[in-house]
């Protein structure tokens, strides 16, 4: 993985190792994120944002040393500013994204000047979310939206089921259903 640069965004990390929260990281698709990113790179420190403390825990201990979870309501400002502290880049993949009025998630990552991925599939929400180019072009703010489910994410997924079969099965799987 290759988090935005001090050159790129003109932001020093005030820690060694980069920073990534992962809002829905105890969900289907952000939980398989942060699997993923953890595997990718095993010094990156992920913040697995959710609703629900027991999922939160049984995913820190999925993840390992470094990852912690944080309880985040993407639908309050106070909550999603303090969650973005930070953080080098945010994985927002907490939907569903269908009749979202909004894009809380995004603006705040423009405010803490924060990198912006998220996994929409919605049109209206996309165009919405694109319409903040500017105001992230001016705070130097990498913003990408529509990273995509599919086919992005969901080979993700797919990858952790043939992990997962290997583990349990020793073989290579012929066919995923999911």
């Amino acid at each position: 993985i290759r988090l935005p640069t001090v050159a790129s965004t003109g932001i020093q990390p005030e820690t060694g190792k980069s920073r990534v929260l992962v809002l829905g990281g105890t969900g289907r698709v952000g939980g398989s994120t942060a699997i993923a990113l953890s595997k990718l790179s095993p010094d990156l420190h992920i913040i697995v944002a959710g609703r629900n403390r027991e999922k939160g825990a049984s995913m820190v201990a999925t993840l390992g040393k470094n990852a912690e979870f944080a309880e985040v309501d993407i639908n309050n400002v106070k909550s999603l500013d303090s969650a973005l502290t930070d953080v080098d880049l945010v994985v927002h993949a907490a939907g569903p994204f269908q009749q979202t009025e909004n894009c809380a998630v995004l603006e705040a990552a423009i405010r803490a000047k924060t990198a912006y991925l998220d996994v929409c599939d919605d049109t209206s929400y996309a165009l919405r979310a694109k319409s903040f180019m500017n105001e992230a072009l001016a705070a130097k703010v990498p913003a990408i939206t529509t990273g995509g489910i599919y086919p992005g994410v969901s080979n993700l997924m797919a990858a952790e089921l043939v992990r997962v079969a290997k583990s349990e099965n020793k073989d290579e799987p012929e066919r995923l259903r999911y």
